[in-house]
């Protein structure tokens, strides 16, 4: 896509969304010189990310001095610059990485009657506390992705606009890519189950293909659970403390807040059993397992 039809619509959508003048003076003034950095370089306007990034090299030295890790903290915005030409003239939208605290996300009147019913739903739902605070969230940036496009109706929504959405999430790490998959489709559901869907659209929300490797964190070797365990002096109420805490989580696998919310009554040491409920997600756990697996990474006291 040209510069020119980019620069275009990002600048209405800046206005809309409520950008500061001088903020959209700021990108003005990139823009301008990006335009001109392609017509002495290519003879034309055509934009792409590549190019964008050969502009900040030529004109502020930005990918050099990012690897040395001598790049001022203030020249990382020219970054924003290149990205947000590069996601509108792939999306057609300012997508949400480029909203700052001082600038919220703010729903037109229908969107906004709509996120306050699905929040009572959500309050109604056995879900944690976090897990709602992520479905809010993300539903609210999926409405402000519709209503950029023009969609103000729930009833438009369409499997090639919630797939155009999920492609906003590309180079986000895995986890960041299914947590919005999961939150999309219970909100499409909540749309299916008050009338505002005909359609059940989430049954067709699948993940990208997208490498899973690079941010996810590797499993731990048997023998290197058991060093560290051994490493734990128990000769003292906090090295015993510590050892409980990370032997459950070993051999359990519980999360960390169901460890930090054991209380006595979880366990029945006569039955050497442990039963929780999950913080996450309000469901028994480990009803029946039995204590004393903890042998298999045991050491001497």
């Amino acid at each position: 896509m040209k510069m020119e039809m980019i620069t275009e619509g990002l600048r209405e959508l800046l206005k809309d969304n409520n950008y500061n003048p001088a903020t959209i003076k700021f990108y003005e003034r990139e823009w301008s010189k990006i335009r001109s950095f392609l017509v002495e370089e290519h003879g034309e306007t055509e934009y792409d990310m590549e190019r964008g990034l050969k502009y900040l090299e030529k004109q502020y030295g930005f990918v050099t001095k990012y690897s040395e890790g001598s790049l001022p903290r203030q020249r990382v915005q020219l970054l924003r610059v290149v990205h947000m030409l590069e996601d509108y003239s792939l999306h057609k939208v300012l997508t949400r990485r480029y909203y700052a605290s001082k600038n919220p996300l703010r729903l037109n009147e229908y969107y906004e009657g709509v996120y306050n019913r699905y929040c009572v739903h959500l309050d109604n739902a056995e879900l944690s506390a976090s897990t709602i605070g992520h479905y809010r969230s993300i539903s609210t940036v999926f409405m402000d992705y519709l209503a950029q496009l023009g969609v103000n109706d729930a009833g438009d929504i369409t499997m090639t606009r919630c797939n155009g959405y999920l492609k906003t999430q590309a180079g986000y790490s895995f986890k960041t890519v299914e947590q919005n998959v999961c939150g999309l489709r219970h909100f499409l559901r909540y749309l299916l189950s008050d009338g505002l869907l005909v359609d059940d659209l989430a049954k067709n929300i699948h993940l990208p293909p997208i490498p899973k490797g690079a941010k996810i964190p590797s499993a731990w070797p048997t023998e290197e659970l058991k060093s560290m365990i051994a490493a734990i002096d128990r000769s003292n109420p906090i090295g015993k403390r510590d050892y409980a805490m990370i032997v459950l989580a070993c051999v359990l696998g519980l999360r960390v807040g169901d460890i930090k919310a054991l209380r006595f009554r979880n366990f029945d040491w006569d039955e050497k059993k442990i039963s929780i409920i999950q913080s996450k997600t309000h469901k028994f756990a480990f009803p029946q397992f039995r204590l004393g697996r903890e042998k298999d990474f045991h050491h001497s006291k």
